[in-house]
């Protein structure tokens, strides 16, 4: 008995410890604060990919994120392989969070523009026709990242010029 009392305890200690848990309030604004820089400086990757990894095996959302940050690197890689390799983890990531929430507009707005970025040559659009519609919903509705969707979109050769006058 005292085992069994001694193992929930346990359990229940690394079930709460704070790695297990999604990220706090301030850890999102931190997580979409180093995003939003990360999108335009390199330098910045490195930071972003550590404020979302932690929490990228527990929470489907930061690890959309963390996905995100393997495809930044990606992109600013100039070995091939390496592009290659971070493209293919970021894909897998991101497939996996949109399995795991498939109505999350923001995992589903993340994963079309990481689609949207890479080269048809790497067979990586798989899923745009099915998250076009979410990741466009997401971009009108309210969200910390709704600036950086309406952006995104409204310089997007795949919608049409009523598509973007729509989003606002």
């Amino acid at each position: 008995m005292r085992t069994l009392l001694f193992i929930a305890l346990a359990l229940t200690n690394l079930c709460m410890s704070p790695s297990a848990l999604s990220p706090s309030p301030s850890q999102w604004i931190q997580i979409r604060t180093a995003y939003r820089t990360a999108l335009t400086n390199n330098n910045h990757v490195n930071t972003f990919e550590s404020a979302c990894k932690s929490h990228s095996q527990t929470d489907a959302v930061a690890n959309a994120y963390y996905a995100t940050a393997l495809a930044l690197r990606a992109r600013a890689s100039i070995a091939p392989t390496t592009k290659l390799s971070l493209a293919n983890q970021a894909e897998a990531l991101l497939n996996a969070a949109a399995n795991s929430q498939p109505q999350n507009l923001e995992i589903r707005f993340l994963r079309y523009s990481f689609e949207y970025g890479t080269p048809a040559f790497v067979n990586m659009k798989k899923n745009m026709q099915a998250d076009k519609p979410l990741a466009i919903k997401f971009a009108k509705s309210p969200s910390p990242i709704k600036d950086i969707a309406v952006n995104f979109f409204q310089k997007c050769t795949e919608l049409s010029e009523t598509e973007k006058r729509n989003i606002k």
